[in-house]
């Protein structure tokens, strides 16, 4: 830990619009997690600024290593006491055992950028480059909550990974018939003279629209659905444990875009801990009503 000072004659911002958590997120392989925060306290004269990393890496990128907490793991922190210029700028130098550099730090609308350039690079170092920061912001309750049932309209079709830079049509297929099986069964599921189950193309693309902004055509048979022209049979299954999403932490993205961190958890056993990790982008559209459109997930449980 090192505390550094800077002092000028310059006039402080006071960071009323910046105080508060900051937050750059991303995933490592499968399993691992590397977080960057930064905490800004205004004190008046002074703005107090604490930034960390925290990164884990789950021995082989396993499940099991990623449950029990087997793999490598690496923090660094910095805190100073610091005044920003008029211009929501403020630098420092520091230097400790594994660090030997200048930090620049550049408040924007949406975002904190900070760059850090060392002298020093090893695994125990703080990062040399520049990073966008998003701010933590608070929700009520029932926004919260909302948030918790748009997710968990995934997780209850055990949809683990999403990308909309990435699309796969086989598990848009997957939610859109899954979806309606548990939420609309009475209204978009019908049967067959075999036995079997059957959903409109329509139903199917009106809920991979509603939820990832999609104008779903891209129909096609597979493993377990079969595509007639006008929609798909298949076998209903019930049995396995379905969980939800209690959304924890919110950060702003900017253009209504917001990140969504959570725990799962078991709807049907409220003594149960929370679980697992989730976190996603989202979309929030407000068009009659406000909804939220999947930009990316990820599950680890």
């Amino acid at each position: 830990m090192l505390l550094i000072q800077v002092t000028n004659n310059t006039k402080v911002i006071a960071a009323t619009n910046y105080s508060g958590e900051w937050s750059n997120y991303s995933d490592i392989g499968d399993y691992g997690m590397d977080e960057m925060r930064l905490i800004i306290k205004d004190n008046g004269k002074k703005v107090s600024v604490e930034a960390s990393e925290d990164i884990f890496i789950p021995r082989d990128d396993t499940r099991e290593s990623y449950i029990n907490g087997i793999g490598k793991m690496r923090s660094h922190l910095v805190y100073g006491s610091v005044n920003f210029n008029t211009k929501g700028q403020a630098s420092f130098n520091f230097k400790d055992d594994y660090n030997n550099g200048k930090m620049n730090i550049q408040l924007q609308k949406d975002y904190i950028q900070i760059t850090w350039k060392g002298n020093d690079s090893s695994e125990y170092s703080f990062p040399n480059g520049t990073f966008k920061l998003y701010k933590k912001i608070k929700v009520t309750s029932a926004e919260s909550k909302k948030m918790g049932v748009f997710l968990s309209n995934f997780t209850e079709v055990f949809l683990d990974r999403f990308d909309s830079k990435q699309i796969n049509n086989t598990d848009l297929i997957h939610f859109g018939i899954w979806h309606n099986y548990m939420n609309n069964y009475d209204t978009r599921i019908s049967g067959t003279k075999e036995g079997l189950l059957f959903i409109s193309k329509n139903s199917v693309e009106d809920s991979i629209y509603k939820y990832f902004n999609i104008q779903f055509k891209n129909h096609k048979s597979v493993d377990g659905y079969k595509y007639n022209g006008k929609g798909y049979t298949f076998d209903g299954a019930d049995g396995a444990q379905i969980n939800y999403v209690k959304v924890e932490t919110v950060y702003d993205l900017g253009q209504n875009k917001l990140r969504l961190s959570g725990k799962l958890y078991n709807p049907e056993d409220d003594t149960a801990e929370l679980q697992g990790q989730v976190e996603a982008v989202v979309i929030k559209v407000d068009k009659n009503e406000i909804r939220y459109v999947l930009e990316k997930l990820t599950v680890k449980n």
